[in-house]
């Protein structure tokens, strides 16, 4: 499965953005979630309760976090995604993914250090 394959299949365009932003909370927690995005927590939760709109940059982000978060969690079980996004990562350069998509790096980067190479 690729990067485009999960978002081809999870429609992650067409996904409300308040369902992304609530996925993530519950799965990532809100505090890996908003450091990803680059917001705050309360901005977090405004978004997943569809009090707000996220910016098209913050929205961008969050929908990325979520085609990577959920590979994970779909290939690797529950708190795989956690860990894998904050585990300094040598084919990331000894960045964490989270890392790279805060600095807005492109997901495709982070999606191929989540594939493991034969």
């Amino acid at each position: 499965m690729t990067y485009s394959d999960v978002q081809q299949n999870l429609r992650i365009e067409d996904e409300r953005i308040d369902h992304v932003a609530e996925w993530l909370e519950v799965t990532l927690g809100i505090k890996l979630t908003a450091y990803a995005v680059g917001c705050t927590p309360s901005d977090v939760t405004h978004w997943a309760h569809g009090d707000a709109e996220p910016s098209s940059n913050a929205e961008k982000r969050l929908r990325n976090l979520y085609a990577v978060a959920w590979f994970k969690v779909v290939n690797d079980g529950g708190g795989s995604a956690q860990e894998w996004l904050l585990q300094p990562n040598p084919e990331l350069e000894n960045r964490t993914p989270a890392e790279m998509l805060r600095d807005g790096e492109k997901p495709e980067s982070v999606w191929f250090a989540v594939v493991p190479t034969f």
